[in-house]
């Protein structure tokens, strides 16, 4: 014999001890919320290791003796602004991987600055190791230059160092060699 017990209109019918028991309804909810946390940390995990296989290299390197001569780099940029060079750089790619580096410096009334030792170093913004520093050789009317073969085509940092006997000048320029 059952017996059934009444709830307003609803009949609950009795439990049987050898019947399986149906699952109630949205049970799999709380599933689905584990299964979504599962896929964020997943897509987590994938990105932190693209992240850190990735990095091909330092940017800038003993970034805090850096920045401790902070001040005296600042005094050197408004020293070398006093000085009022006119410097012109000029980079003309002319082949695949091959350019044309031309600085022309004058100082502060137009004359010629002859007597300078002029650097530039190619700087690879991307990854280490494709660097390349050149001196540049005076060729008169304060014209340096000199060609240069990189390694790849792209964008490139060109930072130019003047050495004077009446100061310094320091600039960088973006270039792109196709």
């Amino acid at each position: 014999m059952t017996t059934s017990s009444v709830t307003g209109n609803t009949t609950i019918p009795p439990r049987s001890s050898g019947a399986k028991t149906a699952r109630q309804k949205g049970w799999y909810i709380p599933w689905i919320f584990v299964g979504l946390f599962m896929v964020v940390l997943a897509v987590n995990m994938v990105m932190v290791h693209f992240a850190m296989s990735t990095w091909t290299g330092v940017e800038t390197q003993d970034h805090f003796v850096k920045g401790i001569s902070y001040n005296r780099d600042l005094a050197g940029a408004r020293a070398q602004a006093e000085r009022g060079w006119k410097v012109q750089t000029d980079f003309t790619s002319t082949e695949p991987r091959k350019a044309v580096v031309a600085i022309t410096v004058h100082d502060k009334d137009g004359g010629v600055l002859k007597d300078a030792a002029v650097s530039v170093t190619l700087i690879r913004p991307t990854s280490e190791g494709h660097d390349k520093t050149l001196s540049l050789p005076y060729l008169g009317e304060g014209r340096y230059a000199a060609p240069v073969e990189l390694d790849l085509e792209g964008q490139w940092d060109l930072r130019l160092v003047v050495t004077h006997a009446s100061g310094d000048y320091q600039d960088q320029k973006r270039v792109w060699v196709q």
